[in-house]
């Protein structure tokens, strides 16, 4: 299809296409050492659904940022119009006025409000300087129903279940009057059924003229729900198809590129005796809902088994839970160097020699305490005895560890926030390598670290496997599994769906595969 024909609209889109709602043109957008987005240009009519899909990286969430005055203008190249009129917004504020609303992935709201003051918060109703209480509770009950949504706006937030608060939220960004909707991974913590009842919301809304972007890593529910489909990788934009125009193998081919990675071949690890097994594993939330199911696991020592899923696929949850660090409630039987045990917490599991890198490093690390400091926490027993800290060789110990894995800073006393993102992470590994753990428990461990630094944890990753520790890395990035792991194993909605090894194991069959399930 010619490409001036791909930034049209879908027919009956609800607008004509000289008069689009949004006409983005050029847009460049740098951070530090990164080229976020390079040279996008986007077109959007009233009444379409525009599925925006891509990698972690790939620029969405920084393109939708744009549009929703996150970055405002003067923070990128490139120019937007909005209703045939210069777009450039300095805020959130002056986007909602413009009618563009973006609706977060993670659920806003203040659970001990009722839903008619989440509606209106910061924009209530006043009657000579007091709340007036009848009118926002009128207010909140119209943008219900104008929504379609029935519940009762005197409810708490926290009395209605995930999907509903969802849909609140987009009832809130509607009441703001809102031509263009921006849903950033709406569906992923909710089930099958919820998110149906979102989707029917989102015909609704398009019958009406309003724009929507859906971002989501669920081919099956873009291909559901979309008239469109860009698809976005390194910034740029690399696809624009109508849905009927399009395969899903078509969509994974281009958001994960086509250069050879398919023959890449993984040797088997030698060892056979296991580590870590994990059986019938199941994971609820704090509010009973299940998040993972039927999860079973076998980790070898010097072993690298991946857990890859998109966005609510399970993975975090099943990672933590394993550790004994997840919130809610979780069952099945956990095996350490085969004998069955109970780990209740982060302390059972640190005396089991298991130990974790959390998604997000300020979990774990202390940024105003040393690099020894940090080393040291969990290696008290070690260094500490009889109780009586023994500091020389906590430092020896730290020193050690500062050398293997070639963490750059001025000294051990340095505070771990002066560190590089990379340096950081490597402080997390040595704390575990100064505690003698054997099973390493990693969640996203190299997000927010750069190419050179990735490269340099890799290479750790590799030499820990072989020196006999066992590494469970779950992630949502696809090229780093395959760089490093002997087996994956795939998620998709609390389930696993398959797993992949040796010249099986690449990028597009782990998004295939996560997608379509």
């Amino acid at each position: 299809m010619p490409a001036d024909n791909l930034e049209q609209p879908a027919p009956g889109a609800g607008c004509s296409p000289d008069t689009p709602f949004l006409v983005a043109s050029h847009l460049t957008k740098h951070f530090p050492g990164v080229v976020a987005l390079d040279d996008v240009s986007l077109t959007i009519a009233s009444g379409e659904v525009v599925a925006l899909v891509g990698h972690n990286g790939a620029g969405k969430s920084t393109l939708i940022q744009i549009f929703a005055g996150l970055h405002p203008a003067g923070s990128y190249q490139g120019t937007i119009a909005v209703g045939g009129r210069h777009y450039e917004p300095t805020g959130v504020s002056e986007a909602e006025e413009a009618g563009i609303a973006l609706v977060p992935q993670e659920i806003n709201v203040v659970p001990d409000l009722t839903v008619a003051e989440n509606i209106l918060l910061n924009h209530e109703p006043t009657r000579c300087g007091v709340i007036d209480v009848a009118e926002r509770l009128r207010r909140a009950g119209k943008a219900l129903a104008d929504f379609g949504l029935d519940v009762d706006p005197r409810a708490l937030m926290s009395s209605l279940d995930l999907a509903t608060q969802q849909l609140v939220v987009i009832a809130r960004a509607l009441a703001k009057n809102a031509r263009l909707l921006i849903l950033d991974e709406p569906t992923a913590a909710l089930t099958g059924q919820e998110s149906r009842r979102l989707f029917d919301r989102i015909r609704v809304l398009k019958g009406r003229g309003v724009a929507i972007v859906f971002v989501s890593h669920r081919l099956a529910e873009v291909f559901a729900i979309s008239d469109r489909i860009v698809v976005m990788r390194d910034g740029r934009i690399r696809g624009r198809h109508r849905i009927s125009d399009v395969s899903r193998k078509d969509i994974v081919v281009e958001m994960v590129g086509d250069e050879g990675a398919d023959a890449k071949l993984h040797l088997a690890n030698k060892q056979t005796e296991s580590a870590l097994q994990v059986r019938n594993l199941v994971v609820h939330d704090i509010h009973g809902r299940v998040r993972v199911t039927s999860l079973d696991l076998d980790l070898k020592k010097g072993e690298i088994v991946g857990l890859f899923g998109l966005l609510g696929a399970g993975c975090v949850e099943a990672a933590l839970a394993v550790y004994g660090a997840w919130t809610g409630k979780s069952d099945g039987a956990i095996f350490v160097d085969g004998v069955e045990t109970l780990i209740d917490g982060p302390d059972r599991a640190v005396d089991l020699g298991l130990g974790l890198m959390a998604q997000d490093r300020r979990d774990c690390l202390i940024g105003d305490h040393s690099i020894n400091e940090n080393i040291a926490i969990a290696s008290l027993g070690k260094i500490a005895p009889h109780g009586l800290l023994d500091v020389a060789l906590g430092r020896r110990r730290a020193i050690d560890q500062v050398e293997l894995l070639r963490i750059k800073a001025s000294s051990i006393d340095a505070e771990v926030h002066t560190l590089s993102g990379g340096n950081q992470q490597k402080v997390q590994i040595a704390r575990w390598l100064a505690a003698e753990t054997r099973i390493l428990i990693m969640i996203d461990p190299t997000r927010g670290v750069d190419v050179g630094a990735r490269r340099e944890i890799k290479r750790i990753w590799s030499e820990l496997a072989e020196a006999g520790h066992a590494l469970l890395l779950a992630s949502t990035d696809a090229e780093e599994l395959v760089d490093v792991c002997h087996r994956v194993i795939v998620m998709s909605h609390g389930r696993p769906v398959g797993e992949l090894v040796g010249a099986e194991l690449t990028e597009r069959n782990l998004m295939r595969m996560a997608t379509d399930g």
